[in-house]
């Protein structure tokens, strides 16, 4: 179908009403202290911080009333190669190769639109309203942990440079959260996707500049296992894992960061996970990953069930081995003809849905952070091998 001239001024019209009137956009404060409350902000950092894509870089952050701080890395997919480079998530990878990407290589103009769940300081019933958060924006494809630039050929004689900068991000930011951060009660250190992978790496160097807060650390929707997580961070991201780490890139690299996590961080540390049943990300990642597929493709269930299986036995494994540790797995959402359930829980509204055994996520963490009610959600899927 053609659009005429006049069909297209309506679609402009429209765009251009939900950029100025209904996208919110954070306040540009200097001063964090003079920060309007519960409200975004955004936090221009000093020195070279860049997006994957060259664009600027900077921090979002919400000013809470109460003492307790979270510390969130956020997710967005991944690039390692110059075919996941090249595409990454916006409309003209999917006008071009009809795809909808792999990666976000800048941070959106709508960002904080999306941003709700635990993040949202407007509902009471969240365990979190009232603290104040720390957003670490993900925008490089390289789990925040990157040093490096690439440049990949492109269509024809164009070439393109990939900017995995996810750790000098990351320290610049960490530098400002440092800086005004200084005696928190309670520190919950959290991301979803690969900011949960992020935010495993990192939380011994943050909780080491807070001796004496309580330290929490989750990781929602953060299951991963590849024979090529070293060529990838190592080689193509350049991030010197063990070297600024302190442990070996294995293929269950989130449980090695758990485990390592356990004897590094203060003795009562609190260890979080959750994961859904059959997510309808996490799989095809991992076989484009493995090299099963040339290309993410939803809802194969050989893919789901060789993912799901791999993920109950690594929580299954870490309940085991780490005292401080506690699940939460659910099948919430799964449908009656396609076995498929929500990526991650904690960033959006199905957070305060989410349940399993009559329990709602947030409750769940509400009672671990709030009341120190600690316990695992979803042991009849942990204890019990799938298809058993």
């Amino acid at each position: 179908m053609v659009l005429t001239t006049i069909e297209w001024l309506i679609i402009v019209a429209v765009v251009v009403v939900v950029i100025l009137f209904v996208i919110k956009r954070p306040t540009r404060v200097v001063s964090f202290e003079e920060s309007p409350l519960y409200k975004w902000n955004r936090v221009d950092l000093s020195g070279i911080v860049v997006a994957g894509d060259g664009s600027p870089y900077y921090l979002l952050t919400k000013r809470g009333r109460s003492n307790n701080v979270v510390v969130y890395f956020s997710g967005g997919g991944i690039s390692w190669d110059r075919n996941t480079a090249s595409k990454p998530f916006g409309l003209r990878t999917l006008l071009h190769n009809r795809e909808l990407g792999y990666y976000f290589a800048n941070i959106p103009f709508y960002k904080t639109d999306l941003l709700g769940g635990m993040l949202d300081n407007h509902r009471e019933d969240n365990p979190f309203y009232d603290w104040t958060i720390v957003y670490i924006p993900y925008a490089t494809g390289d789990f925040h942990i990157g040093n490096n630039k690439v440049k990949y050929k492109g269509k024809g004689k164009i070439h393109f440079t990939a900017h995995y900068s996810g750790r000098p991000n990351t320290l610049k930011g960490l530098d400002w959260l440092f800086d005004h951060m200084t005696e928190p009660d309670k520190l919950f250190i959290a991301g979803a996707s690969a900011g949960g992978f992020g935010s495993a790496f990192w939380a011994p160097h943050i909780a080491e500049q807070y001796p004496n807060a309580q330290i929490y650390h989750y990781a929602d929707g953060s299951y991963l296992s590849s024979h090529q997580w070293h060529h990838i961070m190592d080689e193509v991201w350049q991030s010197k894992f063990e070297q600024h780490f302190g442990y070996p890139i294995e293929e269950d690299i989130i449980a090695a960061a758990f485990r390592y996590n356990a004897q590094k961080l203060p003795a009562n540390t609190i260890l979080l996970q959750s994961n859904t049943l059959y997510d309808k990300v996490l799989p095809s990642y991992e076989a484009v990953l493995n090299q099963q597929t040339i290309g993410l493709v939803s809802g194969d269930d050989t893919m789901t069930q060789s993912w799901s299986q791999g993920m109950l036995d690594s929580a299954g494994q870490l309940d085991q081995e780490l005292e401080n540790y506690y699940y939460f797995v659910t099948d919430y959402g799964v449908g009656t003809k396609r076995r498929s359930t929500p990526h991650t829980l904690s960033p959006s509204r199905v957070f305060y849905t989410a349940e399993e055994s009559g329990v709602k996520l947030s409750r769940w963490l509400g009672d671990i952070i709030n009341k120190d009610k600690r316990y695992s959600v979803g042991k009849e899927f942990v204890e019990s091998p799938m298809g058993k």
